[in-house]
């Protein structure tokens, strides 16, 4: 006996009509929209499965929401969300509708860009001259955009882990800021990452236990 068919869910969308992305899911399955009013879940048929968290699925994932982003912005969902069928997952929307139109204009035009600064490893600074280098990185790269996430500082070196929200005509300028601090910080090795979806600004998580919204403030 085979698993009981389920929708795959990637990410929400505003959009009011049926939309088609092609075979390009999780399951190599057609990725479509499922559309309650003027938003819509991207998804995709699946086995109610657990899917395993492998380079090869994440990256089928993300995919799929990067092919999404071309032309609408999204809310992602966490990787693996399965959701029984087409009614409940209609139910949910209409549970998370007023939070997710509110979600999604945040978001409007924007995606995520990630960026970290690393010491070189010859390179010893004080507590003060960290701070104020981190600083100045961090300064600079908010004036171009509209919120900030400070990630964890997870190895010594690490000086600036930071996501930031940026409107897509902003992108290049944003990139310009990153090369013009490694210009001026040669000593310091910048890791540059994106244009993603905004993780990290807006986050919905559903399941069959209901909605939850978090947004960083």
């Amino acid at each position: 006996m085979g698993k009981e068919e389920g929708k795959y869910f990637y990410c929400v969308i505003a959009a009011g009509e049926e939309e088609h992305f092609g075979k390009i899911g999780v399951n190599h399955g057609e990725v479509y929209t499922l559309p309650y009013r003027d938003i819509a879940a991207v998804v995709s048929d699946s086995p109610m499965i657990d899917y395993e968290l492998t380079e090869d699925n994440t990256k089928r994932h993300e995919d799929v929401i990067c092919e999404v982003m071309y032309e609408h912005s999204v809310i992602p969902v966490e990787f693996g969300t399965t959701i029984k069928n087409e009614i409940i997952l209609k139910r949910l929307l209409k549970r998370a509708y007023g939070p997710t139109r509110e979600c999604l204009k945040l978001v409007d035009n924007m995606v995520e860009l990630g960026v970290k600064a690393v010491l070189n490893q010859k390179i010893v600074l004080d507590k003060q001259k960290r701070k104020e280098c981190s600083l100045d990185i961090l300064e600079s790269l908010k004036a171009i955009s509209r919120q900030t996430v400070a990630g964890d500082l997870f190895i010594g070196r690490l000086i600036l882990n930071g996501s930031f929200l940026v409107k897509k005509e902003t992108v290049d300028a944003f990139s310009d800021e990153v090369a013009r601090l490694q210009e001026k910080y040669l000593w310091i090795k910048f890791l540059y990452s994106g244009p993603w979806a905004p993780h990290n600004f807006v986050y919905i998580r559903i399941g069959t236990e209901g909605v939850e919204i978090k947004k960083s403030r």
